[in-house]
């Protein structure tokens, strides 16, 4: 699985708005994203902000959670490039299983936001089982981590390093993030460098592009708009997006 340079990905829980309503927000959304990112459902998404909680917890309501939403994702015709994102909480005995399952439902990598906070031990594991499975790794880092961990993770071959430029999704705090993007630029080299949290314009999402990213990903404001506008304002948003960032790149190049 590649991803292009640059790149705009949209994060949906899967089975949000609803599993019988999930098809239809992915095939209008197709046109103008480049890659997803589909979270598998969980009762606690612990490092995701508001928006994010409250749609894992509406899927989990309706009975879908875990490895039970690759199902949904079987009937589905997922027209672009997707990974993961999971959380090692909810896999720590059973990551074998994760991987293998994600590998044959498409994915190119399974993202887990709480290996390096809470599992740096299963570190080398999680790599190896991803391996194992045909996926390359890919890795979550806030703006607070440690210079050599992101570095480590640029030595690894990921698919891609998501650098989290909030405390949480969706929540926005004064925190520079364009500056944080350009020092992350320089520790992983040319490592594709993905960027979210909190991004809810087209402005934002093409400055983060200027300073140095690879692709740039949404997900609160796109959930937002699905549950309030429905599936042609969830469009809007991210057409609108989508295009900042690819005007961006030509603009830098």
């Amino acid at each position: 699985m590649a991803l292009s340079r640059p790149g705009f990905s949209v994060y949906l829980t899967i089975g949000f708005p609803e599993p019988a309503r999930f098809p239809q927000a992915l095939e209008a959304l197709e046109a103008c994203v480049d890659f997803y990112e589909l979270g598998l459902p969980t009762a606690r998404p612990k490092y995701d902000g508001p928006t994010v909680r409250a749609s894992h917890r509406r899927v989990v309501a309706r009975g879908l959670r875990g490895l039970e939403a690759l199902r949904l994702l079987e009937r589905t015709s997922v027209g672009k490039p997707f990974t993961l994102m999971a959380y090692m909480e909810d896999y720590a005995g059973s990551l074998r299983g994760l991987m293998e399952a994600a590998a044959s439902a498409g994915a190119g990598c399974v993202l887990l936001p709480d290996l390096a906070f809470d599992y740096p031990g299963e570190l080398d594991r999680y790599v190896e089982e991803s391996e194992r499975a045909g996926l390359r790794p890919c890795f979550f880092a806030s703006s607070r981590f440690p210079h050599a961990w992101l570095q480590r993770y640029a030595a690894l071959d990921p698919l891609y390093i998501y650098l989290g430029l909030q405390p949480a999704t969706g929540v926005e705090l004064p925190i520079a993030v364009e500056k944080n993007v350009r020092l992350a630029r320089r520790l992983v080299g040319d490592r594709y460098l993905l960027t979210g949290f909190a991004i809810r314009h087209p402005e934002a999402a093409a400055a983060l592009i200027r300073a140095g990213a690879d692709a740039v990903v949404v997900g609160s404001a796109v959930l937002r708009a699905l549950e309030e506008g429905g599936v042609e304002e969830a469009r809007g948003l991210a057409c609108s997006i989508h295009r900042a960032v690819h005007s961006a790149a030509r603009g830098a190049a």
